[in-house]
């Protein structure tokens, strides 16, 4: 999946770490019946968005959301200001005159 957003099980990951107050790669995955890469993506997006912690050294994670609401809105304004962004992938840059 090339835009981890438009993931549907985005926001119910986020509800279901929110709630449980426990993140983890394997978690996701039973929760949810999904494969490892897809639910490390999920954590990852939760990671990008300020949700959870990055790993530690024990390789735990901590919630950093105790409100689900918080959480959910959290989302919505990384991935807004991600969606703002202007697509440069068909941008052709031309060196400078010397």
């Amino acid at each position: 999946m090339d835009n981890y957003f438009d993931d549907p099980l985005i926001e119910p990951a986020i509800e279901w770490v929110v709630i449980n107050q426990k993140v983890s790669i394997s978690g996701i995955q039973r929760n949810f019946r999904i494969g490892y890469n897809r639910a490390g993506q999920l954590v990852e997006l939760m990671e990008n968005i300020g949700l959870v912690s990055p790993q530690g050294f024990d390789g735990n994670r901590t919630v950093l959301c105790s409100e689900l609401e918080s959480g959910l809105t959290l989302f919505r304004q990384y991935k807004d200001a991600v969606d703002e962004e202007p697509d440069m992938t068909n941008v052709i840059l031309f060196p400078g005159k010397k």
